[in-house]
């Protein structure tokens, strides 16, 4: 039973670190955006969606930390659902 606790846990560590790895590569490919290629709206447009994913996770860090975070994040959800958004960062292939 503790080697599948283990196994899970691993897993889901690995999941975590996959995704740091993912929102890394797509903030350093902002940040050159930002400086050296202004000029061009589409990846202007992907700079300025990743800019949001950011702010969206740093709302996301500290609520997550308060005492009954799910109900909290489920109902932010929910209302930003009427507005057709969500307040979760997007998967940004580029």
């Amino acid at each position: 039973m503790f080697n599948q606790i283990k196994k899970r846990a691993r897993k889901e560590c690995k999941k975590v670190y996959i995704i740091f790895l993912r929102e890394l590569k797509e903030t350093k490919r902002m940040l050159e955006v930002y400086i050296y290629q202004r000029d061009n709206r589409e990846l202007m447009q992907f700079a300025n969606r990743q800019l949001i994913d950011i702010f969206k996770i740093l709302l996301l860090l500290p609520l997550s930390l308060l005492p009954g975070s799910v109900i909290i994040v489920t109902l932010l959800e929910l209302i930003a659902k009427v507005f057709k958004t969500t307040i979760f960062p997007t998967k940004t292939k580029f």
